[in-house]
């Protein structure tokens, strides 16, 4: 069993140093600081969990929870023998009472939001990075943003649009072009050839292991750096096909085969079918910058790439 940190084993003994730092956290938090506050402030005084890590507010509130820290079992009884606790039966209760209070004062976790033009979708305007679901607050609108750059991600971050000005814009685009005459066909062939491209991708990927078994061959009238450059280059089409095999899967199978209104299909579709339409009409939307005011009509901060 691992051990409790406050105290030296799972039978008890206090750790004087371990114990010192979660009294001085039950204080803080009785003093109606927050969990994070508590945790900055004992972490600033040096004070560490069992394996020596800074604490966390969850990590926090689950060891102060645990009813060794007054000398309870399971039950809430006093264990026998127990020795000297890090909590009072008194303080350990109150705090109890005071984590049920702080979660009853949380707000109810908002729901997924269930993104339809992520993975690949559609990409910022200016850096040409995927765009990717956000929202800016827990309590936000759900929105589309391009991620901030970071070593080995030459995202730029500037351009973000919310949801439903970009959602809402391009579905109106492709139910209108699903109304134009012969839409139905078009369609069909558009599924056929992503069909097509699929099963040569599965084939690609299907005889991999025998493009490495040739290369491995050559591994001695290669010098070592053309090897390791094209064993690379391999996986890395391999990774890159398998990739795009799995996004093709997503689209290939929505089921629109002999229907003949496609808006009201769209209409009741989950979104996982309207997504898969959107990706077999589209090959992705660009979101441009915001112009600072000047695009009103978010159609205007669009340009959709048409298959």
């Amino acid at each position: 069993m691992a051990r409790l940190t406050g105290y030296l084993s799972h039978r008890g003994g206090l750790h004087p140093q371990e114990a010192a730092g979660l009294r001085k956290a039950a204080s803080l938090l009785f003093d109606q600081q927050s969990r994070a506050e508590t945790c900055r402030s004992i972490n600033a005084q040096g004070y560490r969990t069992t394996h020596g890590n800074e604490w966390a507010p969850e990590v926090l509130a689950r060891v102060l929870s645990h009813p060794r820290m007054a000398g309870l079992d399971d039950e809430g009884e006093p264990i026998e023998g127990f020795g000297d606790t890090v909590l009072t039966p008194d303080e350990y209760r109150r705090l109890l009472a005071l984590f049920a209070s702080q979660a009853e004062q949380q707000p109810a976790p908002r729901e997924a939001f269930d993104y339809l033009l992520t993975e690949g979708l559609s990409e910022c305007g200016l850096c040409d990075w995927n765009m990717v679901g956000t929202r800016v607050t827990s309590g936000g609108n759900p929105a589309y943003r391009c991620p901030p750059p970071r070593p080995g991600q030459a995202s730029c971050g500037r351009v973000r649009i919310n949801a439903d000005r970009l959602e809402g814009p391009v579905a109106e685009e492709v139910l209108a072009e699903l109304l134009r005459p012969g839409a139905q066909e078009r369609l069909m062939s558009l599924l056929e050839d992503l069909r097509g491209e699929a099963e040569r991708l599965r084939s690609h990927v299907e005889g991999a292991e025998q493009r490495f078994a040739k290369l491995r061959e050559m591994r001695d009238v290669l010098v070592p750096s053309a090897y390791e450059a094209a064993e690379k280059a391999t996986r890395q089409d391999v990774r890159e096909a398998r990739n795009r095999l799995r996004y093709l899967e997503q689209l290939i199978d929505v089921p629109v085969a002999g229907v003949s209104d496609l808006v009201a299909w769209w209409k009741s579709a989950p979104r996982t079918w309207q997504r898969a339409l959107i990706g077999v009409e589209i090959v992705k939307v660009r979101v441009l910058a915001s112009g600072r005011g000047r695009h009103r009509d978010p159609s205007a901060r669009l340009q959709i790439e048409w298959r």
